[in-house]
């Protein structure tokens, strides 16, 4: 694609700039994601690159609300398949984290930008409401609201900490085993009745 053709489909040099950060991070790693490394590899000069992306941490910010973007399609896009209303959200969440296959590469992306939410402060303090949210959104009032559903998703966000970290002290029959578990609570997990909270207590009337 000619630069002319790139200026007029700034849309697709985005996307192409992405992609290409993405990429990096699948190949080499975060630390190896610099402006230059991207425009090398997008195949586009880093003036091109900074009409979009000022700055690394600009790029970045454009990344995780990409990721987090295609995230929230592939939850909603599993809970579209699943007829059992009950643990819908919990289960869309278990099948796109911790049960994607290994070699996902989006998954993997998003690994590696959540591992950077949680290790700088910063960049946890920017992001940390835009993942809540994303990840809220999807649940029903009654999913947000069971103890049983509240307690798989810490287990799923436990099981995901251990890929980030890449731990192996869970093999791999035994995490498969795990998974399996906590799909299975999903389904057992009882909802919250109407205008009651977990606790039991009403929820006042508006």
């Amino acid at each position: 694609m000619s630069m002319t053709q790139r200026k007029d489909q700034p849309d697709v040099t985005r996307e192409q700039l992405l992609r290409a950060a993405a990429d990096l991070i699948l190949a080499q790693g975060l630390q190896a994601v610099t402006l230059d490394a991207i425009a090398r590899r997008a195949g586009v000069s880093k003036g091109d690159l900074q009409q979009h992306f000022q700055t690394k941490p600009i790029l970045l910010d454009a990344l995780f609300d990409d990721a987090t973007q295609r995230f929230a399609g592939a939850v909603a896009a599993e809970m579209a398949k699943d007829p059992d209303a009950n643990g819908r959200g919990t289960r869309a969440y278990l099948r796109v984290t911790v049960a994607a296959p290994a070699d996902d590469g989006e998954a993997h992306v998003m690994r590696s930008l959540i591992g950077l939410m949680l290790f700088d402060s910063e960049v946890r303090e920017l992001w940390s409401s835009i993942w809540d949210e994303s990840r809220e959104a999807q649940l029903s009032p009654q999913e947000l609201e069971s103890p049983e559903l509240t307690l798989c998703r810490l287990a799923i966000d436990g099981l995901w900490m251990s890929d980030l970290l890449e731990q192996r002290t869970v093999s791999g029959p035994m995490r498969a085993g795990v998974i399996l578990r906590i799909e299975a609570l999903t389904r057992k997990a009882p909802g919250v009745p109407a205008g009651l909270r977990h606790d039991g207590s009403r929820v006042p009337e508006e």
